[in-house]
């Protein structure tokens, strides 16, 4: 379906363009519903599309053909994704997939091609996504290989808060056990106990199909005394 004015100005790097390139994004780009599971781009197919998730949950993944799968990034409502491969014109080295019901935006590869060149301040705001990227799938890698199960499942929770990348992260979290263990690659069962711990240690409060952070900071600081 079509995107409105009204649900593109929600985001900051809209709202930065000229009259002109806000009617080239409005006429082009398209907001798309996606089942829990389904996939939204495909490893190996061209990158035809940046991708913003406007409402519900998505992942970043690789699987292998036996089954092994790799997850890279959650991105939750509000965060865009993809901008590496479109800028590169690649085939996409990754999975997209929802994880639950969600509303995403697709804005064509040639136009935002045009912004790159044409919009100084669309230009700043995808270096800035990019370097911010790159620190959050270093981290993600140093958590992974140095970090126990505890502070790993911290850590993804905190990943979705991330300012720059994420700004409409609220403080409670309609995120249920079996989606973090989609995020984190991790079984139900251990899930769960990291998040009873983390909740022995009021980092977090959980209820049904919902967490809600209460330190913040903590959570981000959780484990890493570690390395």
């Amino acid at each position: 379906m079509s995107i409105s004015v009204g649900q593109l100005v929600t985001y900051d790097w809209f709202t930065a363009l000229t009259p002109a390139h806000q009617s080239l994004v409005q006429s082009g780009a398209v907001l798309q519903r996606f089942s829990a599971g389904e996939f939204i781009a495909h490893r190996g197919q061209p990158s035809q599309y940046w991708i913003g998730v406007h409402s519900g949950l998505i992942k970043l993944a690789v699987y292998s053909i036996e089954g092994r799968g790799a997850t890279f990034s959650g991105v939750p409502e509000g965060g865009w994704c993809g901008e590496g491969s479109v800028i590169k014109r690649e085939l996409r080295r990754y999975d997209v997939i929802a994880v639950r019901e969600s509303d995403v935006m697709l804005v064509p590869t040639e136009i935002f091609h045009v912004l790159l060149a044409e919009s100084l301040p669309f230009t700043a705001f995808v270096i800035r996504q990019l370097n911010e990227r790159m620190g959050q799938f270093i981290a993600m890698i140093q958590n992974e290989r140095l970090l126990g199960v505890d502070a790993q499942v911290a850590q993804a929770i905190a990943q979705l808060f991330h300012p720059m990348l994420y700004p409409r992260t609220s403080a409670v979290l309609e995120l249920s056990q079996e989606e973090i263990g989609l995020l984190t690659g991790l079984s139900r069962q251990r899930v769960n106990q990291a998040l009873r711990h983390l909740a022995d240690l009021q980092l977090i409060s959980i209820s049904y199909q919902s967490i809600r952070v209460v330190d913040l900071s903590g959570l981000h600081s959780y484990g890493l005394s570690e390395l």
